[in-house]
């Protein structure tokens, strides 16, 4: 990978980002398909327990839009360390996904340009460490990487700059990142304020799994994605910091899967493979 080709290709596109809150922060126009009624999508989690008020307070916090509705937290049978993608929905997962310089991951996989499946994993192999285990982190990554779910970029990329009081802002210190603000749920209703005819989530789980009176939904195109960067396909953007943080690995017939990363606040450009 020629980072540096990356960071010199992206330039425009960081300085466009890295500017006040009053600018749009659509990830690339990716967004569920819906009937005009907002976005009803199910959240589920696969999470342990000093996850679980990080991931439902953030949950939480984003139900507050008037144009989502996320149904219940019940945890699900799934492999938090695989997080299998499920047709329809988004799962939030967390386990120790190894020291590959990432605090958080949210994947998004587009059908036809509409997302049709999202999840979100949160790398314990940082969180277990003194400088990230702490609420103001958990809660700051978690929010962030479900509002990447729904379609949401970031509101300025410059780690640097005063924090806007949004967790869709990069910090070196979230202590008022933690949840979203008012021009998040502004931009939502502005992403979600149209119909496309149809609906792309679903409300029912189904692992393969048989339910009454419906058949079993089919598995997802891609089961799982890559803990490296070298497994998330092509860079597309990098941060304020100059590494590559939105990859794209096109799956074929239609489909892709897009990976937006948050790195460590050590990590280097020249560390991520």
């Amino acid at each position: 990978m020629n980072l540096s080709r990356i960071a010199a290709l992206a330039a425009a596109s960081v300085a466009a980002l890295s500017v006040p809150a009053s600018a749009n922060h659509s990830w690339g126009g990716y967004h569920w398909a819906t009937n005009g009624n907002g976005l009803t999508v199910k959240v589920n989690t696969s999470i342990s327990s000093q996850w679980t008020s990080p991931v439902n307070g953030a949950i939480a916090d984003w139900e507050k839009s008037t144009v989502l509705s996320l149904g219940t937290r019940n945890p699900v049978p799934a492999d938090p360390k695989k997080c299998g993608a499920i047709a329809g929905q988004i799962l939030v997962c967390n386990a120790s996904y190894g020291q590959r310089q990432w605090l958080g991951i949210a994947n998004i996989w587009l059908s036809n340009g509409h997302i049709s499946q999202a999840t979100t994993r949160l790398n314990d192999s940082y969180f277990n460490m003194a400088q990230y285990n702490t609420p103001a982190w958990r809660n700051f990554v978690a929010c962030q990487e479900i509002g990447h779910d729904f379609g949401l970029d970031h509101q300025d990329e410059n780690f640097n700059n005063a924090n806007l009081g949004t967790c869709m802002d990069y910090t070196n210190n979230p202590s008022t990142n933690q949840h979203p603000n008012t021009h998040d749920y502004d931009m939502l209703k502005s992403i979600y304020g149209h119909s496309d005819g149809f609906t792309s989530a679903t409300s029912a789980t189904n692992f393969g799994i048989r339910q009454v009176g419906k058949a079993p939904a089919a598995r997802p195109s891609s089961d799982a994605v890559g803990d490296t960067a070298a497994a998330w396909g092509r860079a597309i953007h990098t941060d304020g910091l100059g590494r590559p943080d939105v990859f794209v690995k096109d799956l074929g017939r239609g489909e892709k899967v897009l990976t937006h990363v948050l790195w460590t606040l050590e990590t280097k450009r020249s560390d991520i493979e």
